[in-house]
């Protein structure tokens, strides 16, 4: 008897989630605030930034609340992030309401209990995402007259921690890689004695490492998404780290621990 509560628990749900899925794909796109309540700042610790890369990553025609789609409000979904009060450490959920503010999905918590902020809050964050990749979102395109309405402006968003394409190639202007994205199909660089390979792609590039190891001569490192001011490096693990091309196009590859540059070969 209890194999089959136990069968029947989990065949609902499977159900639930396939149910949540189909509806989460019936919507257009998903807005992020600029500022999450139990946060002082617009996007601090990059909560807000991460938050809109996480579901681009995952499916969703993801905007930041000030470059909403010019479309029917109710088309799309409404995100926020709760914090649940905890002694150590810090949990975080994902929230996901339609126009009306009722309350569509909400993710598991994402738990953390590294001892600075930024990454306490960025490892919840990353872990609450967890249960939204399993939905499998795919979330259908938009016709041209959706487009977003301008460029987020990111003056007073400082970028400083792991970051897709935007048609203006144009980072923020309070970094050095402003208008500096490779236009090139390939790019060599060298890193350490060793040649990479930039490949542009229609999300930003992938980045190949030349090594005879590899069945075809080069073994993929990870993928670099570009989303207007937010440059991110996914490597083939799924980490996120920041990542930056300056004005002679070589590129930075950031963590909290160390910075690596790849020089751009002429």
């Amino acid at each position: 008897m209890t194999r089959i509560l136990l069968f029947l628990s989990i065949l609902l749900l499977s159900k639930n989630a396939i149910s949540q899925n189909f509806d989460l794909n019936e919507y257009s796109f998903v807005i992020v605030p600029e500022q999450f309540d139990f946060l002082k700042y617009k996007d601090e610790y990059n909560l807000n930034s991460m938050t809109q890369f996480y579901f681009k990553k995952n499916g969703f025609n993801a905007y930041m609340a000030k470059a909403a789609p010019a479309a029917d409000r109710c088309a799309g979904l409404y995100a926020n992030v709760k914090e649940a009060k905890t002694l150590f450490g810090t949990k975080l959920q994902i929230v996901l309401n339609d126009c009306n503010g009722v309350e569509i999905y909400r993710s598991q918590e994402g738990k953390s209990k590294y001892k600075e902020y930024i990454k306490s809050y960025q490892d919840a964050l990353r872990k609450a995402f967890n249960s939204i990749e399993l939905l499998d979102v795919n979330q259908k395109e938009f016709s041209a007259s959706e487009n977003v309405s301008s460029v987020v402006k990111t003056t007073e968003m400082e970028i400083s921690e792991p970051n897709i394409q935007n048609n203006d190639n144009k980072l923020a202007p309070n970094s050095a890689n402003y208008n500096t994205l490779p236009q090139a199909k390939f790019s060599t660089y060298s890193n350490a004695d060793k040649t990479y390979l930039l490949r542009k792609t229609s999300e930003g590039y992938s980045l190949y490492q030349e090594t005879e190891t590899a069945e075809n001569g080069l073994l993929l490192k990870g993928k670099i998404i570009v989303m207007g001011a937010v440059v991110k490096f996914i490597d083939t693990n799924g980490k996120v780290f920041n990542a930056s091309f300056d004005g002679m196009g070589n590129l930075t590859i950031m963590d909290a621990e160390a910075k690596n540059t790849f020089r751009l070969v002429d």
